[in-house]
């Protein structure tokens, strides 16, 4: 018994020897400027150098992985716990970190000794490298998102405000990788400091973007000129519809064209066309007739121009004939409208 643990103990000094024969120029790697694994072992199933390095590799690449999985679990732990009114930052996508190692960031060498068949295998990822990697990333996404802005700032000057909106809000879609970028930072030791400058960076632009939209949630100014004659009456309800209608796509109104994004000049008119006779039932119908204009201030383009004809009917007379066509000619124009101003 007490042989057999003998040779235990000198196999476990053999292999732990083994360990730290690794060649010399790889110490720099065991600084604390890099997450490192290194696998040392000898060859004892005869396989082919190509494969024992490779063995030895993938050893070395999943335990550095796991290091990596456990400073994720634990960094996002400590998040969690932090959340408070104004900060809700979550990393499920990183908690759920398996042994896969971003391979842009590792690098790998080996080394084979045939004469004794020992071999040795690291894995590394320098810090300094990984934050200039997640720095870049986060700039990229920086510029992206502020050329987004400009250019819809670019529409906005050019009147182009529903363009503006779809831009701004693509641009809110380049902030989903942020957060992982920003803890990758600070797992490979980023100074709080750099780490705040970004959040704040992000913070900053991703609020100033939803005030924009806010902004032009309501900033089509639109200027309406709606004259409507049934029969020597003025008809207001067709322009109090039309606004109505405009309304809830966002437009807000002026009595200044000058203020205005949009000048809508409508003219409509009813007539009297015909009445039949259906046994005791006489039906009247009325045709209501409009003009209308778009104009786009900004330029001083003209956009639309149109005239719409539209045929009412009813029993009690002429008047309530036309009355039925302004009710349907206000659906065509409020679609008309909506169409050429979403530009």
């Amino acid at each position: 018994m007490k042989r057999v643990s003998f040779i235990v103990c000198l196999c476990s000094l053999a292999l732990y020897s083994i360990a730290q024969q690794y060649p010399t120029e790889w110490e720099k790697y065991t600084d604390k400027k890099y997450m490192y694994d290194i696998q040392s072992d000898i060859n004892t199933l005869d396989k082919s150098e190509t494969d024992f390095k490779n063995y030895l590799l993938n050893i070395a690449r999943t335990n550095l992985a796991k290091q990596i999985h456990v400073k994720v679990e634990d960094y996002a732990a400590l998040k969690k716990q932090a959340i408070n009114g104004t900060t809700s930052i979550t990393y499920s996508s990183l908690t759920s970190f398996s042994t896969n190692v971003d391979m842009k960031l590792v690098e790998t060498k080996t080394t084979y000794d045939a004469s004794s068949k020992t071999g040795h295998a690291i894995a590394y990822i320098n810090r300094e490298v990984a934050q200039d990697f997640y720095r870049n990333e986060l700039s990229i996404i920086l510029n992206k998102i502020n050329n987004s802005i400009l250019l819809a700032e670019s529409y906005i000057g050019a009147g182009f405000k529903s363009k503006a909106q779809a831009e701004l809000n693509l641009s809110l879609n380049l902030f989903a990788p942020i957060d992982n970028n920003i803890l990758w930072l600070n797992l490979f030791g980023t100074s709080q400091s750099e780490i705040s400058q970004w959040q704040n960076s992000f913070s900053t632009t991703e609020q100033k973007i939803k005030q924009k939209l806010a902004d032009l949630e309501y900033g089509t100014v639109i200027y309406l000129s709606c004259k409507a004659d049934l029969f020597g009456t003025t008809y207001t309800k067709l322009q109090n519809e039309l606004k109505g209608i405009l309304a809830t796509d966002g437009c807000s109104f002026t009595n200044n064209p000058a203020e205005a994004d949009w000048a809508i000049t409508i003219y409509c008119y009813a007539t009297e066309y015909t009445s039949n006779n259906f046994g005791n039932t006489t039906t009247y119908f009325a045709y209501v007739n409009a003009q209308i204009v778009i104009d786009k201030v900004i330029t001083s383009q003209r956009i639309y121009e149109d005239e719409i004809t539209i045929k009412g009917g009813h029993t009690t007379g002429f008047t309530q004939a036309a009355k039925d066509g302004y009710k349907k000619i206000k659906k065509q124009l409020g679609e008309a409208i909506s169409r050429n101003i979403k530009q």
